[in-house]
C-alpha cells in the first residue's frame, strides 16, 4: 500500500438531477425515482446546438443564452460555406 494511503477517506457525494415536481435541480432521492430526469452533458450540448430550451428550472437563462451563442458561433456561416462538389 502506498504511504499516507491508509488515511485516505473516501467522501461519497450527492447525485443532482432535475425535480420535474419542483421544476429545478435537486439532489435525487430513490424514493422519488420517477420525479427526476438525469440531463447527460451530451444531452445539454445537443440541446444548446439546436437552440432548444432545456426544462425551466434546470439552468439560469442568461447561462443557456452564453451556450446557445457559443454553439452558434461554431456553425458556419451560409455565406462561408464550403459548396459541395458535383458528381462527375
Amino acid at each position: 500500500m502506498a504511504p499516507g494511503l491508509e488515511r485516505l477517506n473516501i467522501l461519497p457525494f450527492k447525485v443532482a438531477a432535475y425535480d420535474k415536481t419542483q421544476s429545478k435541480m435537486a439532489f435525487f432521492d430513490p424514493s422519488r425515482a420517477q420525479d427526476f430526469l438525469f440531463i447527460s452533458g451530451t444531452k445539454m450540448r445537443t440541446l444548446a446546438k439546436n437552440r432548444e430550451n432545456p426544462p425551466d428550472g434546470f439552468m439560469c437563462p442568461g447561462g443557456w443564452k452564453v451556450l446557445v451563442e457559443y454553439y452558434d458561433s461554431l456553425a458556419p456561416v451560409e455565406s462561408e460555406r464550403v459548396p459541395e462538389p458535383v458528381p462527375a
